[in-house]
């Protein structure tokens, strides 16, 4: 045989095919690159480019295959007009929905065995993208497997297939094993269909691992804990040690900021799966990874969510008490001390966290609400989320007991404390109003949004006005007036509490201090200071960045960014910032190793390299 005939035998005729060799070549996680390259890449290299508006494009799908139904209504000469119409056309996933609709009062038996045979038979991904979206609605069981493995080819059939499958009755169990071989994001649409099925089959499965830590599927924490029943599930008395923890990790993940910052408020069940929770949690052994889940829960029920829950009677304090008691068990007490003393960094620094939160969450009880009809109180306080997870650290700002964040804005994270309560006391209030972001979305608020107020004093009040979010025509918030002796001295205590930190995030305060105090240190090299950053889940670290030989603005002028990156000897914060410090700026900190950002023709006149992207 040839070379060319070799090829042409061993390679796969179909995307089915290719599906099918690769699973099992990697048969229990997604498949490296989704699945790429794909067998009609040099195909797809060469259909022309169209400058057509998405609509129009769409339209002449939708068109050609309606067309071709009329024309033929028999699906056996259809399947190959059809494919003769498709072979020159780009077709994206995206397409799937409306064609999907387009064709819905299409014969069904047309559509399954047209479906079918652009599916399961073509080496072209315009033509399995258009069988696919053929089969939504009319496939059935014998469909579930293909449609399965072409799934995991997820850059292009992931999320159509999941469509395919949710609608075919008895498929749950493929969904499941499509979702476990799923990249992040079509595992967060897998868990939505199974949700929407709610299959008591899969309950189990889903919440062992509907939610991955870390991923997006932290999105679905509220809509799986309503599919399974959580509160019933972690109230019955037989319930095993492991059932508990999996009940435990959900409720964390509803907290979670990925979450949108108000579901475990929108779970209308939380305070009762709390309770059982907490009623259930002694039968668990003790083990780092539950000391760390049941520490970010209390974390919550004395300042997040939880704590603004409607409560029954003293049933939260009950419940943050009964978890307390727990931990300070001496099984439970000595997981944390042996994590404490781990030569592993990453669970010594988690242990750090266990042990700070655990000192730092009750220490100042929320004010009781105001009594004062005309005035309203002020909170507020640090959130640290568990290293393990990620997560922004936020102000929590409350008034009258009340989350203005986590109640109105669910696009984003609270601003950080350095950004409230450093140096620039944006919470401070004046005669003179001054507008304060409380918030932005993850993407910037220029996309998805913020939620700003105005802050004045006036008249011996401090007064918040005027809310706003730019992605909202309008934002249901009333003013609010604070008592000024309240107000100020709850701002003073804020700014001036420095307990919730670790010892990265007091060097990179006390290094942002530094620099911004000095700018000459930085100044004499041309480089004026950008951010200073110490994460949660990069523990022994901080990162410092800044700009040479101006600061980005607008679209004019070159520019470059540098962000070191250092790692932090032990040792008292002071003089570890000191440090810092004179390793950045006692010799030129612009270095090749630090470049980040800014343009490679800046980079070119700078003389530097410009960073490869991979």
């Amino acid at each position: 045989m040839s070379d060319a005939g070799e090829r042409e035998a061993l390679d796969p005729r179909t995307f089915l095919e290719h599906a099918t060799i690769l699973q099992f070549a990697h048969p229990d996680g997604p498949l490296p690159d989704g699945g790429r390259p794909y067998p009609d890449a040099e195909h797809v290299a060469g259909l022309p480019r169209t400058d057509e508006p998405y609509a129009a494009r769409k339209r002449k799908l939708v068109d050609v295959v309606t067309s071709v139904y009329e024309a033929e209504p028999s699906a056996g000469r259809a399947c190959g007009l059809l494919s003769d119409a498709l072979t020159s056309m780009r077709v994206e996933p995206r397409f799937v929905g409306p064609l999907a609709e387009a064709v819905a009062s299409v014969d069904p038996a047309w559509r399954r065995r047209v479906g079918r045979e652009l599916a399961y038979r073509s080496r072209e991904r315009g033509k399995v993208t258009v069988g696919l979206a053929l089969l939504s609605g009319v496939a059935g069981p014998r469909d579930a497997a293909p449609v399965r493995l072409l799934g995991l080819l997820s850059r292009h059939f992931g999320e159509t297939a999941i469509r395919v499958l949710r609608q075919i009755p008895g498929a749950a169990r493929d969904l499941v094993w499509l979702a476990e071989r799923s990249d992040p994001w079509r595992h967060v649409q897998a868990v939505e269909a199974l949700c929407s099925l709610a299959e008591p089959v899969t309950f189990g499965w889903l919440l062992r691992e509907g939610v991955r830590p870390g991923e997006p599927s932290v999105t679905n924490a509220r809509t799986i804990a309503e599919t399974v029943g959580l509160a019933d599930v972690v109230g019955d008395d037989e319930i095993g040690e492991d059932v508990v923890e999996q009940a435990g990790q959900l409720l964390v993940a509803t907290t979670l900021r990925g979450a949108g910052n108000a579901e475990l408020r929108r779970y209308n069940d939380a305070p009762t799966a709390l309770a059982r929770f907490a009623r259930a949690a002694g039968r668990m052994s003790a083990t780092f990874d539950r000391y760390a889940m049941i520490v970010s829960l209390l974390a919550d029920l004395h300042v997040g969510q939880a704590a603004t829950l409607k409560w029954p009677g003293d049933e939260l304090g009950w419940v943050r008490a009964t978890l307390e008691r727990l931990l300070d068990q001496p099984a439970w007490a000595g997981v944390l001390d042996l994590a404490g003393r781990s030569t592993d960094p990453a669970i010594y620094q988690r242990a750090r966290w266990a042990s700070l939160v655990r000192t730092t969450c009750g220490q100042v009880p929320l004010p009781e609400l105001s009594m004062d009809d005309e005035h309203s109180r002020l909170a507020i306080r640090v959130s640290v989320p568990d290293p393990a997870l990620g997560g922004a650290v936020e102000t929590s700002v409350f008034v009258d007991g009340r989350p203005v964040v986590a109640e109105v804005f669910a696009a984003g994270p609270a601003e950080e404390p350095e950004y409230l309560l450093g140096p620039d006391h944006r919470l401070h209030a004046e005669v003179e109003p001054h507008e304060v972001r409380l918030a932005e979305a993850d993407c910037t608020g220029g996309c998805c949004g913020a939620l700003y107020v105005t802050i004045e004093r006036r008249d011996g009040e401090v007064i918040w006005r005027d809310w706003r979010n730019p992605d909202r025509s309008s934002l249901d918030l009333p003013t609010v007036r604070f008592d000024v002796g309240q107000y100020d001295a709850e701002i003073a205590r804020a700014e001036n509490d420095h307990s919730w930190e670790w010892p990265d995030r007091s060097v990179a305060r006390l290094l942002r201090a530094r620099l911004r105090e000095h700018p000459d240190l930085l100044g004499r090299w041309d480089c004026h200071l950008g951010w200073v950053a110490a994460r949660p889940d990069d523990q022994g670290r901080v990162h410092v960045s800044y700009f040479y030989p101006n600061q980005p603005a607008g679209v004019e002028g070159l520019w470059l960014q540098f962000v070191a990156v250092i790692d932090l000897p032990a040792g008292d914060p002071e003089i570890v910032a000191d440090e810092i410090v004179r390793r950045i700026t006692d010799a030129d900190p612009r270095r090749q190793q630090w470049l980040t950002g800014g343009s490679a023709e800046a980079a070119r006149q700078f003389g530097f390299d410009w960073p490869v992207r991979h």
